[in-house]
């Protein structure tokens, strides 16, 4: 991607990752950002970053307010979609992940734009035979609602890269800490309020990685001619369950469960906190989908694509949590 000014369409701009992701965006000085926002997004942030972003009401699930995003951009970021692992209405993993994908695929297509980077999750390869794995590997069984989701939109997207050319790149993040994390999916908030009475899976490792470097691999693989029709694997430090909720015990100065309670022993909990939930509407504090995506095992691939050819380089791990303590220990 060369030339003059451009314009970047972002749509989940307003999101967690999307925030940083419009930020970096905007330190390439010849990049402008339209963001796709819902009539009720706060956009407050987005307006505080100046004019070279610009809104426009819309929704992943209306093609045509896509059209109307894309009209005349050089690329596209695709970071809209459910990123949790429960949902009154299990329907919406479908329809934001994979169909809301599919539609921003094709309007990308109609608007013959550079390049479009879908962001994903490990989570789409689901239980791989083999690990570490890694961006060729064949996916498993997908334990939960998000991860099929997830894969399904991917796979639109491929399908479109090979039968009608959409200029495609997939950008698959670690499970991402920092500041700014309205979701509880990582459970910092409530570890820092003291608020865990016991670990699930403390010995299953998950990979990791800092939402600003997770902002970086998305840019740089938008703006690198080499990864198109790529995929990337985007993060390095691993950590068994006990050791981050270790760490995060240490930079709060918070006592960390000792206790360990397989997944078996919880599922029937967790079954009747979700028929509450789902009387309720509120999130249960143990989703079912997270227990089956713990009891698959430790989720490990290798990451080492995107350190070549994107050049990424991490922040630890303890750096990404430490931001994250005391953005939460401020807001007490």
């Amino acid at each position: 991607m060369d030339g003059g000014q451009r314009t970047i369409a972002v749509t989940g701009a307003t999101g967690f990752v999307g925030t940083y992701v419009v930020e970096r965006l905007l330190a390439e000085p010849d990049l402008e950002v339209r963001c796709l926002v819902r009539p009720t997004s706060d956009v407050r942030g987005l307006e505080a970053m100046g004019p070279r972003v610009t809104l426009q009401e819309g929704d992943v699930c209306d093609p045509a307010s896509l059209r109307e995003l894309l009209r005349g951009a050089s690329g596209a970021v695709n970071l809209a979609g459910y990123r949790d692992f429960w949902s009154r209405d299990r329907g919406l993993y479908y329809r934001l992940n994979h169909e809301g994908a599919e539609n921003v695929f094709l309007a990308a297509l109609e608007a013959d734009v550079e390049k479009v980077v879908q962001v994903s999750t490990p989570l789409a390869f689901g239980v791989p035979a083999h690990v570490p794995f890694d961006e060729d590997t064949s996916p498993g069984p997908h334990p939960s609602d998000y991860a099929r989701s997830k894969y399904l939109g991917d796979e639109s997207g491929w399908k479109l890269y090979r039968e009608r050319g959409l200029p495609l790149t997939v950008v698959h993040l670690a499970a991402v800490i920092g500041a700014g994390d309205p979701r509880p999916t990582m459970e910092v908030r409530r570890a820092v309020e003291r608020r865990l009475p016991v670990l699930v899976g403390a010995d299953t490792v998950y990979t990791y990685v800092y939402v600003r470097d997770a902002a970086e691999a998305i840019v740089r693989a938008l703006l690198s001619p080499k990864s198109l029709g790529r995929r990337y694997l985007i993060g390095t430090e691993r950590a068994t369950t006990r050791e981050y909720f270790t760490l995060i015990g240490e930079l709060a100065d918070v006592p960390v469960p000792k206790w360990n309670l397989p997944e078996w022993a919880l599922l029937p909990i967790a079954r009747r906190l979700e028929r509450v939930a789902e009387w309720t509407g509120r999130r249960p504090a143990l989703p079912v989908d997270i227990l089956r995506t713990t009891a698959a095992g430790s989720l490990l691939f290798d990451g080492s694509r995107a350190k070549e050819e994107l050049e990424m380089r991490y922040t630890p791990l303890r750096d990404a949590l430490r931001e994250a303590v005391e953005e939460i220990q401020a807001d007490a």
